[in-house]
C-alpha cells in the first residue's frame, strides 16, 4: 500500500538561471591590457576592486584569465544594463593606473558557467 502523493516530474526545467542561495549577478571585466603586474594594495587591480566595492558587495573574484587580461566577478544583487554601463565608465575613468591603461576596459554581464575543457592550473 502506497501512502501519500505520487511524484510527478516536470516535463522540462528552466536552465537559463543560476541556482544559488542569494540573488547574485556575474560580470566580466576585460582589462584589455595585462593587469598582473599591478596587483598590490595600491595597484590597478585593487583600484578596480574598490570601484566595484563602492557599488556592491563582492562575493568572489575569479582568477585572471586570457593572458591576465580578464576577470569574472560575482556580486550580491541583480544588475541592469545601466549598472554594467556605469561600471564600465567608472573603470575606464581610472585611466592609466599604476602603469596599466584601463581607459579601454570593457564590462560585460555574464552567467555562471564552467567549461569542462578549460585547463585548471
Amino acid at each position: 500500500m502506497t501512502i501519500g502523493a505520487s511524484k510527478v516530474n516536470p516535463a522540462a526545467m528552466t536552465t537559463d538561471y543560476e541556482v544559488l542561495t542569494k540573488d547574485l549577478s556575474f560580470f566580466t571585466v576585460d582589462y584589455i591590457n595585462a593587469i598582473n603586474g599591478s596587483v598590490g594594495p595600491e595597484g590597478a587591480l585593487q583600484a578596480v576592486y574598490n570601484t566595484i566595492l563602492d557599488r556592491w558587495t563582492m562575493v568572489c573574484a575569479g582568477p585572471l584569465l586570457d593572458t591576465n587580461t580578464q576577470q569574472t566577478f560575482a556580486i550580491e544583487g541583480t544588475l541592469a544594463a545601466a549598472d554594467i554601463a556605469a561600471l564600465q565608465v567608472a573603470v575606464r575613468a581610472l585611466g592609466t593606473y599604476d602603469g596599466v591603461n584601463l581607459a579601454s576596459a570593457t564590462v560585460t554581464a555574464t552567467k555562471l558557467g564552467i567549461l569542462t575543457a578549460a585547463a585548471v592550473s
